[in-house]
């Protein structure tokens, strides 16, 4: 027997030992989301349902005034200030003194978030990993390069690693000589399937690094690259098929909820909502009513697992288009990242991030890091970090800008030494500071 079908094997024999939980939500989660207008799939998503908001109801102090309301309409929207400001009130008396998990997160805003988990949530978002792994041709064993953070924090325990096959690779400072090293490694691997998931910054400083040294990488024969935790433009999504050859299938999700919606090999270029662990709302900016087909809004998410502390309609932060499917379900055509990310021309009307993408694209082989900044409703700032000492395209990338934005705008170029990460390690790269009221 193969070391991949060891670790599979040897897998769901510790899940059937520990009473086959994870096994268990998975077989659900595959009846929701492959036959999501059976019978038995809105059962359960609508009991689901029913179940979070009575136990949030008779459990915590926070939704304890909502006795009597069973439509989810009927409960407030939140943000993590309201959580964090009340947070005794959001845990349910009956996971208090229940073994539970903190689960962290500084955000792309840089404020400290945390929420507990109880087992029964945690054995979710396993299966949910599981199956959204499953659907970007990776199985359970198979060789996965997980690019991180901080891997001290994040270092699993040895025999845990190597059951599920994880080797951890230091994204945050990704050298020329790293990305050889990681390149030669993952040649070298005998693991018969390989997929590599990741923040896309470190991705895409692993494509700019193979483009600029001109290297070819299609021998990894990888199954698929999995970009997680950043928004991952167009560009860079084909230019990593093209050079590694496989699928690229981008993950939305958040270390507080977990899996919210993934790209599939069915489905690549548009986003699977996960129905099954999550009650999703898209709604718009103005107020709080659901978007129509082909608009972008606001994405509510409500929690239908996490019992220790139960989160109902809450507002991620990020925006995204919603597509009609042939069946009458929805999917998410695009994720574009946070709300107060979003730009504006100088005549205030909204863009989309993806438009600067495209004006920097053609550069990435001249540029380490970049970011773009509105800094006022005419004003726009263009952060470049450089592999050189000089850019010959300053005034090329201004005017290609002021074409999308508007002849008026005042854009200004600011070359610097290093573009920080937040907390989480992720860059943010585009920024909004002038709030358009």
């Amino acid at each position: 027997m193969g070391s991949f079908n060891f670790r599979k094997t040897l897998y769901w024999i510790n899940d059937t030992i520990k009473g086959g939980k994870t096994k268990k939500h998975l077989n659900e989660i595959k009846t929701i989301l492959e036959n999501p207008n059976s019978k038995k799939a809105k059962g359960l998503t609508k009991n689901n349902l029913s179940n979070l908001l009575n136990h949030a109801i008779n459990t915590t102090n926070y939704y304890n005034t909502f006795k009597g309301k069973n439509d989810i309409t009927d409960f407030p929207i939140i943000k993590k200030t309201i959580i964090q400001n009340n947070f005794e009130d959001f845990q349910s008396e009956t996971f208090k003194n229940k073994k539970n998990f903190k689960v962290s997160t500084s955000g792309s805003t840089g404020l400290p978030f945390t929420l507990y988990q109880d087992n029964n949530k945690r054995n979710r978002n396993k299966a949910d990993v599981i199956y959204f792994l499953k659907q970007c041709n990776f199985e359970v064993g198979d060789k996965l390069y997980n690019l991180a953070v901080r891997l001290k924090k994040n270092q699993k325990a040895t025999f845990s690693s190597w059951l599920k096959n994880v080797s951890l690779v230091e994204i945050s400072k990704l050298s020329d000589e790293a990305i050889d090293h990681l390149i030669t490694t993952i040649a070298n691997d005998k693991n018969p399937n390989k997929s590599i998931l990741g923040y896309v910054s470190g991705l895409e400083t692993i494509v700019r690094y193979i483009e600029r040294k001109k290297i070819k990488v299609d021998h990894l024969k990888l199954n698929s690259i999995i970009p997680n935790s950043e928004y991952l433009s167009p560009q860079t999504k084909s230019t990593l098929t093209k050079h590694f050859k496989t699928d690229v299938l981008s993950r939305y999700s958040s270390d507080e909820l977990g899996i919210l919606a993934h790209q599939t090999i069915n489905s690549p270029n548009n986003f699977t909502i996960n129905h099954a662990s999550y009650f999703i709302e898209v709604l718009n900016f103005e107020d709080d009513t659901p978007v129509k087909h082909g608009e972008t809004g606001r994405i509510i998410v409500t929690d239908l697992f996490n019992y220790a502390m139960p989160i109902i309609r809450y507002d991620t932060g990020d925006v995204a288009k919603l597509r009609m499917l042939d069946n009458g379900n929805f999917e998410f055509e695009k994720v574009e990242g946070r709300k107060m990310d979003l730009i504006y021309d100088t005549k205030g009307n909204l863009l989309s991030s993806y438009i600067f993408y495209t004006k920097v694209s053609e550069y990435y082989h001249l540029i380490k890091q970049y970011q773009f900044i509105q800094q006022g409703e005419k004003d726009y700032e263009i952060k470049l970090n450089l592999h050189g000492n000089s850019f010959d395209f300053e005034n090329n990338l201004i005017e290609d800008v002021k074409k999308d934005f508007g002849q008026d705008a005042n854009v200004k170029i600011t070359y610097v030494n290093e573009i920080p990460p937040l907390a989480s390690g992720k860059r943010r790269k585009v920024i909004n500071n002038y709030i358009k009221k």
